[in-house]
């Protein structure tokens, strides 16, 4: 795995390209923030993201239960203090570093929605994902770390004989998973990370800013996953970290999508997975000729 560049924050790296990016296409404004319809759960998904609709029909996610974040949007959107028509997706983009819970949400859903424009201008169609999961693949010499909790991977790894480590980044979150799941080693130290070689993560680790200790917390993984509806950004400055796959979510039905997001609906059925690997990204550079 390629260490992390510790002089080069990941956030600092990507708002850098899309900075590139928007002097040879300019970005479209932005339309529409999406919020939830009603206060989401842990267990209420779907509920659980933002979107930035950009002008240009262009669409990014974020997730939005990382603390307080979605009793603000919600508290802002009836207090009519989300104004963000018309607004500069960049702007709202450099938010991801030094910005509050909130203001991070929104960068990382307009650093989507900025990377799914410009995909759309150039044609370009990430590859569907295989499974629901990003195209995480186990066989029985696995040892598995997940960043995050993804319980269908619990029954999977059960399934081949593998092993499972972990990391939460809640007190209680661990013990209502150990209470779940008694035969799986959950904690907050990064080091269950230490044996793993496969890595499972959430792109929530792009809002707090751990995923560069996660990645040195990995040593062994040949794979490392950073997926969720979240990671539809540009992946070039995850995989030259270590990262090998990021698996996201696309908008395909726009209108069935704020339907569902109107009303509190799962709005799956308007969207699509994809995996992008790094063995096969060609490169932003390639891509956009920047």
């Amino acid at each position: 795995m390629n260490a992390p560049n510790p002089t080069s924050p990941i956030s600092t790296a990507i708002l850098s390209q899309l900075g590139t990016i928007a002097r040879q296409r300019p970005a479209s404004r932005v339309r529409r923030l999406h919020v939830p319809h009603r206060s989401a759960t842990a267990a209420d998904l779907d509920a659980a993201f933002c979107a930035v609709e950009l002008e240009d029909g262009a669409f990014g996610l974020s997730y939005v239960l990382l603390g307080n974040t979605l009793q603000a949007l919600l508290a802002a959107r009836g207090g009519g203090a989300l104004p963000l028509a018309g607004a500069d997706p960049l702007a709202l983009a450099q938010g991801l570093v030094g910005g509050n819970a909130v203001e991070r949400a929104i960068a990382l859903a307009a650093i989507n929605a900025l990377t799914d424009s410009v995909w759309r201008q150039l044609g370009y169609e990430p590859p569907p994902a295989g499974n629901s999961l990003g195209d995480v693949v186990l066989g029985p010499q696995d040892h598995l770390g997940m960043i995050g909790f993804f319980p269908p991977l619990v029954q999977r790894v059960a399934e081949v004989g593998g092993r499972l480590s972990v990391v939460e980044m809640n007190a209680e979150k661990v013990a209502h998973q150990r209470a779940r799941f008694p035969q799986v080693s959950i904690g907050l130290d990064r080091a269950l990370l230490a044996p793993c070689n496969l890595v499972v993560g959430t792109s929530t680790m792009l809002l707090n800013h751990t995923l560069d200790a996660m990645l040195a917390a990995a040593p062994n993984a040949q794979r490392f996953a950073v997926i969720g509806p979240s990671a539809g950004l540009w992946p070039d400055a995850l995989f030259e970290r270590g990262v090998t796959l990021l698996g996201g979510t696309r908008v395909t039905d726009p209108q069935a999508f704020a339907e569902a997001m109107a009303v509190g609906r799962s709005w799956s059925s308007a969207t699509r997975k994809f995996a992008i690997a790094r063995e096969t990204w060609p490169g932003w550079r390639a891509m956009t000729g920047c």
